[in-house]
């Protein structure tokens, strides 16, 4: 950047270019205000601005701004050192200041650049600045902040004033974009895909321009439709060529949801020395965010660091991929570590499908921090619950609060804030005492009805989120994994929740008939029989419709019916008296289990008789029910013979002989009824 120390003469072309640069300028009004203020102060106690943030942001844009507005309409001195084409040392620093004219008459000193001043900041600090007039008002950008130094010595607390550069919101950009003359047809989407970044907005502005009608900004345009425009906005953003490690690094980062040692250790499979090596360059970087869970970087660098490995490499980013996806479900499954971060760090790998893309609000995700709900969270949780589901649902809620508090999590944004809940009740089969709430009601008898809970078995009934639906993803997802006994998943889903709807078909979950809500009407469940699907097995399910880009094995999730083809208890009885007739073909031809899916329509005694005697042997190999299966065993498959005899073949007492039968008449059902819903013996 080189800015005359004068006005351009107003027939030049720098005097046009500047009244370009002017009319195109946007945005920045604090900023502006600010320097226009100290620059014309006659007793300033600020004397240098540090402005900062990452590459791209606009940072030489203001300055050349401010250094148009302080030659032209306030006529000031101006001077301006460009650090990316000066050597960072003070004959090269003086020699570029000189050559504009006397250094002690300038009255505006700009340094763009600022990242490369290197060991010349400590000299400008102690050496340069001290000398120089007090009129003189130093600005400088950089991509990074002034060093410790001067937030740390007493003489520079008030001579010194650190701005950071933000990028622009969404008005702004669209008023830099019909500033440049876009179609306003086309503003909408290239306003998405620069996330406020006006460098971005730049090129993808210069793109339409210039560009044929295949790889034009149109409605509908994504990042991913041009390659080319993504590796020119890469190389500019990092300015560097970089290592195949530190690629290897930018990767993970823009992959994960937030990259920590740990995770670049596992997923780039290095020592941990060089795991801390590439942190730590990552951690330098101007578009990388330090947070409490670790880096994120800026959402644009993000997609397009994807973009461009994906278009690269395929099959990199899927080994990529894998490795993350797999490390978060394990650690996840193994409880170790913060489970809510692994649960989001696995939930957050979901973006990357289209199916879910449009649905789902990611924006913001990598900065939100979930934990449970403490008491002084109470008033918050409810409020949200009443704004977002009704006064009914508050009410109710607060009832499940009294009786389950450790049912809500919270997600707090990166101020504290409260930015979404999920309220998800633990229900126990015959649990008393449980609010009046007709949902949890049609959650259990739906158990009960197609495959009962037993003992130590829990029902996790996503009653109420609230907030985005990938914060919802987040919760669910940590839940899943980690609740003990967990058998069974009921979420709910309102009218007003689409996006957690998309999210959950895209988890494979059923939707079942909906189900009556005292205050919203009907919300629609999503079932998970986790005794079908280990969450380790469904992980991996997952993450191959993650690979592919599918929303679940089927384009439409099946619909299944409130009412099991026979009811539990009638079901019951048919399989002890399958049992009690196995070895008579005649009596089992007509028992009502050859009616239902446990057998192939049609099929004849002999084809039910196969599908009891394979119960029993996986009952048999199952070191917790063995037992179970060798009573049935005894009893029903080695030939016929009394119950005394077969209590004393058991070596058991009859009382309790008699009470083994009926808990493996029940536990031989439970396993039937699985098998009859889900088309599978469970494992």
């Amino acid at each position: 950047m080189r800015i005359s120390p004068t006005p351009p003469p107003v027939d030049s072309h720098g005097h046009a270019l500047a009244a370009r640069r002017r009319r195109v300028f946007t945005g920045r009004v604090a900023e502006l205000r600010l320097l226009r203020e100290l620059l014309l102060s006659d007793q300033r106690g600020c004397f240098v601005v540090w402005l900062h943030g990452m590459g791209g942001i606009g940072k030489s844009s203001l300055l050349h701004r401010f250094a148009d507005e302080a030659a032209t309409t306030y006529g000031r001195t101006v001077r301006t050192v460009d650090m990316r084409v000066t050597d960072p040392a003070p004959e090269a620093f003086l020699a570029a200041l000189e050559a504009q004219g006397p250094p002690e008459e300038a009255q505006l000193l700009l340094i763009d650049g600022g990242e490369a001043l290197g060991p010349l900041e400590q000299w400008l600090r102690d050496e340069f600045l001290p000398r120089m007039p007090a009129h003189l008002l130093l600005v400088v950008g950089s991509r990074r902040p002034p060093a410790a130094e001067w937030r740390t010595d007493a003489q520079w607390w008030q001579a010194l004033r650190s701005v950071e550069l933000r990028c622009m919101d969404d008005a702004e950009a669209a008023k830099l974009l019909c500033n440049r003359d876009v179609p306003e047809a086309a503003v909408p989407d290239i306003v998405r895909a620069a996330h406020g970044l006006p460098l971005a907005l730049a090129l993808f502005a210069d793109a339409r321009e210039r560009a044929t009608d295949a790889v034009e900004p149109h409605p509908g345009w994504e990042l991913r439709d041009s390659p080319d425009l993504v590796g020119e906005l890469l190389q500019l953003l990092l300015r560097e060529s970089v290592s195949l490690a530190r690629a290897d690094a930018l990767h993970v980062l823009a992959l994960a949801r937030v990259t920590t040692e740990e995770l670049l250790r596992h997923a780039l499979e290095v020592p941990s020395a060089e795991a801390r090596r590439l942190c730590t360059w990552l951690r330098g970087q101007s578009f990388v965010r330090s947070t409490a869970e670790g880096l994120v970087p800026h959402e644009l660098v993000r997609e397009a660091l994807l973009v461009d490995l994906r278009w690269r490499d395929l099959s990199a980013y899927e080994r990529l991929f894998r490795r993350l996806h797999s490390h978060l479900a394990g650690q996840l499954s193994r409880r170790t570590g913060s489970r809510w971060a692994f649960g989001a760090g696995l939930a957050y790998l979901g973006r990357t499908s289209r199916a879910v893309r449009d649905a789902v609000d990611w924006h913001g995700t990598d900065r939100l921090r979930l934990r449970a709900a403490r008491p002084e969270d109470q008033d918050d949780v409810l409020a949200a619950i009443g704004k977002e589901h009704g006064d009914v649902a508050a009410g109710l809620a607060r009832q499940w609060w009294d009786q389950q508090p450790a049912a809500f999590t919270v997600a707090e944004d990166g101020r504290g804030g409260l930015a979404g809940t999920l309220t998800a009740l633990c229900l126990e089969p015959d649990a008393a005492g449980l609010p009046d709430d007709p949902v949890a009601r049609a959650a259990l008898a739906y158990a009960a009805e197609r495959s009962p809970l037993r003992r130590s078995e829990r029902l996790l009934l996503g009653r109420w989120s609230t907030g985005s639906a990938a914060t919802a993803g987040f919760a669910l997802t940590t839940l899943w994994a980690t609740t003990p006994g967990l058998a069974m998943s009921w979420t709910c889903t309102a009218r007003h929740q689409p996006g957690l709807a998309a999210l959950l078909d895209l988890y494979g979950q059923q939707r079942a008939v909906p189900a009556e809500d005292p205050d919203t009407g009907r919300v629609l469940p999503f079932v998970q029989d986790w005794r079908n699907a280990p969450f380790d097995h469904w992980a991996a399910a997952v993450r191959g419709r993650l690979l592919t880009d599918e929303s679940s094995a089927s384009p439409a999730p099946v619909t299944v019916t409130a009412e099991p083809a026979m009811p539990w208890p009638e079901f019951v009885n048919a399989v002890k008296d399958a049992y009690r007739s196995l070895l008579d073909p005649r009596q089992l031809a007509e028992n009502a289990l050859l009616g239902t899916r446990l057998v192939a329509p049609g099929a004849d005694a002999e084809g039910l008789r196969k599908v009891l005697t394979e119960t029993v042997t996986q009952l048999r190999a199952q070191p917790g029910r063995r037992q179970l299966g060798d009573v049935l065993e005894i009893t029903y498959l080695s030939g016929p013979r009394s119950q005394q005899a077969a209590a004393s073949r058991a070596a058991l007492s009859f009382s309790t002989y008699r009470r083994r039968l009926s808990t493996a008449l029940s536990t031989a059902a439970q396993v039937l009824r699985e098998r009859e819903l889900y088309g599978s013996v469970p494992r």
